[in-house]
């Protein structure tokens, strides 16, 4: 066999050992529960040249919009080995909703310090509304939401103020009528009214009659009305408003909201009769099943 031959066999030997050595590390990588995958970004975060700073400001969105834009830009980052900062705004919903890892949090004045980075901001990420919305997205849900946000205690504490009685078990059903119907509809909003099937929620109730449901709605009488048709049905005594205002909005009524997405986030099932980010992203927080009574043709009226 001449040396020519011998070198091509040695080539075609660690040819086929790399390939099995990607697959190998690819499958494993995959494997990866939500918990390992951050930790493994969190590990090597230090060694990333790069940054991207998430600025959320106060008036740029609701608590959905914050949680959802903070995560595509995270992910990003993950993807690339880049790294995530949060940059703190102090805004009504960033002191009850936190990064569990501080090092991801950066001050303005900290900011300067850093020699390579860019400012991402959450209209960077808007895109055509649609089912391709979740398609082009580069956050892909791998990591669940609570692996890399933690509620602050003041949050747990007010669930027995707006639902005393709460069940150990329980499914909800998110129905967001949109801005027009908030009890008290602010100028400053968008004209808002989501589209929902009646029949549908009705429905939905009635099949699971044996099960406790918790319903929150951003309407009042509408969830008081809804409660007295059925015994199963449960809802809270929140004050209700818009967590995207932001001089328009009351301490409780960030509160409020914040310890309603904990009760969602904590259930067994969130059926969402009307679309809002609000009830979609909470259902990632632990892999919830999410039941969507909407199409996306029929987001407004």
């Amino acid at each position: 066999m001449t040396i020519k031959n011998n070198l091509v066999i040695i080539f075609l030997i660690l040819l086929i050992i790399s390939i099995f050595t990607y697959i190998f590390y690819f499958v494993e990588y995959r494997k990866q529960t939500g918990d390992e995958i951050m930790k493994t970004y969190i590990k090597n975060y230090k060694n990333f040249e790069n940054s991207i700073i998430y600025n959320f400001e106060s008036g740029t969105g609701g608590l959905g919009d914050y949680i959802k834009f903070f995560m595509m830009t995270l992910t990003y980052c993950m993807n690339n080995n880049i790294r995530f900062y949060y940059k703190i705004n102090n805004t009504n919903i960033e002191k009850y909703i936190k990064p569990i890892y501080d090092e991801m949090n950066i001050t303005e004045e900290q900011i300067s310090a850093l020699k390579h980075y860019k400012i991402s901001v959450p209209r960077d990420w808007y895109m055509e509304f649609g089912e391709e919305t979740v398609k082009k997205s580069y956050y892909n849900y791998n990591v669940k939401l609570d692996k890399v946000f933690y509620f602050d205690e003041s949050v747990k504490q007010n669930v027995n103020n707006i639902l005393p009685l709460i069940p150990n078990n329980y499914i909800s059903i998110h129905l967001r009528m949109g801005d027009n119907f908030l009890d008290d509809p602010s100028e400053y909003l968008d004209d808002d009214s989501r589209k929902f099937s009646e029949k549908k929620l009705h429905a939905f109730i009635k099949k699971n009659s044996d099960k406790k449901i918790i319903l929150l709605c951003d309407n009042t009488e509408k969830k008081k009305q809804i409660k007295k048709m059925y015994d199963n049905v449960i809802i809270t005594s929140s004050d209700i408003g818009h967590t995207g205002l932001a001089n328009q909005i009351t301490s409780k009524q960030v509160l409020d909201a914040v310890t309603e997405f904990y009760i969602l986030t904590n259930s067994n099932l969130i059926y969402a009769p009307s679309n809002s980010g609000f009830s979609i992203v909470a259902s990632k927080f632990k892999n919830a099943k999410f039941i969507r009574g909407f199409e996306w043709n029929e987001y407004r009226i």
